[in-house]
């Protein structure tokens, strides 16, 4: 019996790992601008293999994919300063969609997407306002408030961009959902 659970964590950490590996790449490409005048918010799908991994093996496997995806990101593409501020939000915010979605999709899974993207857009607005923002303005001297303006920032580019983005999981793990179980079913 022992032997059995040790070759299912094995098998469970493999795929982790893979899953991770995919999510790294995901993170890397391909990306979109959908924001006009916002070139870097950009889409991606890196949380859609997190996602499916916390519904197959749960939630203590995907936190820990989410984990080693940012950590290898901050690894092998750091692009300092820029990194070092944006990776914590991206992690953050993704953290947030994934248990919103996690805890809430047994439920409904309809509700678990609006409350995940309504809660990722929200947190998007204030880890903006009080961490990005200040610390992109100390630290490259790049002052949105000089630019546009911090209320137009907001309203014209973090809160539709986040609306979109939480959308665009949304429908794509929805998609994806029963191939996964299909492929996972194994495990």
């Amino acid at each position: 019996m022992e032997r059995k659970n040790k070759n299912k964590e094995l098998r469970y950490l493999t795929v982790t790992v893979l899953f991770s590996a995919i999510s790294f790449l995901l993170m890397i490409f391909p990306k979109i601008s959908i924001i006009p005048g916002a070139s870097f918010l950009e889409l991606e799908f890196s949380i859609i293999p997190i996602m499916l991994l916390a519904v197959t093996l749960g939630l203590r496997y995907a936190l820990a994919a989410l984990f080693l995806r940012t950590v290898l990101h901050l690894i092998v593409l750091n692009n300092g300063i820029g990194t070092l501020i944006g990776l914590p939000v991206n992690f953050v915010l993704a953290l947030i969609f994934l248990v919103t979605f996690f805890y809430l999709r047994e439920k409904n899974v309809w509700l678990s997407f609006i409350a995940a993207t309504i809660l990722l857009t929200l947190f998007a607005i204030i880890l903006n306002l009080y961490f990005a923002v200040p610390l992109y303005s100390e630290f490259m001297k790049f002052d949105i408030n000089k630019l546009i303006g911090i209320n137009k920032y907001i309203v014209s580019m973090i809160l539709p961009f986040n609306l979109i983005e939480g959308i665009a999981w949304s429908f794509v793990y929805y998609l994806l959902s029963p191939i996964s179980k299909t492929l996972l079913k194994g495990l």
